[in-house]
């Protein structure tokens, strides 16, 4: 448990390669994005009434296969190589190391969009991607931005609209 625990930690070191790759001086680490990531799915989870343990642990694993892989944008790669890649990934941390089916399930189902959850933490994670552009907009300029504000398009969900809405404007 003690190596999962620390592999884990890796993500603290690891800056997001999409705003590396735009040149954000100080960009997020891996870690920082999941932080906010379970945190809203937390506050949406209750807000909804879905079953907000779950999103919360699919929420800290969602991004956890970048421990070994690396952060891997669309730029990078064909998204078919990057989910294979983070499968394996997955496997050896969750399945190998930690002899966690559940974990690894979940995982899968959010890769696979399979329940409401998994729906809802995709537009979460593409959510909390947007608000810190917006944030980093106030350092940068917004041109720079525009890629990751056009994601606004794969939110659906009504909270997560009027939220960026507001977010916007402040």
């Amino acid at each position: 448990m003690l190596s999962f625990i620390m592999k884990a930690g890796k993500l603290k070191e690891i800056k997001r390669a999409g705003w590396i790759r735009i040149g954000i001086e100080d960009a997020e680490s891996v870690a920082c994005h999941t932080f906010r990531v379970a945190l809203i799915a937390m506050l949406l989870g209750d807000y909804m009434n879905l079953n907000t343990e779950k999103l919360m642990k699919m929420a800290l694993l969602h991004d956890l296969a970048e421990v070994i892989t690396g952060d891997i944008t669309p730029h990078d790669m064909e998204k078919r190589d990057k989910m294979k890649m983070e499968e394996m990934a997955m496997k050896k941390l969750l399945l190998d190391e930690l002899k966690n089916r559940e974990y690894y399930n979940l995982w899968k189902e959010f890769m696979e969009g399979k329940s409401r959850e998994a729906e809802l933490l995709h537009q979460i994670d593409k959510f909390e991607m947007i608000l810190q552009a917006y944030e980093y907009s106030k350092k940068y300029d917004k041109k720079l931005l525009e890629e990751f504000f056009n994601e606004k398009n794969k939110i659906k969900e009504k909270i997560l609209i009027e939220l960026l809405n507001t977010a916007k404007s402040i």
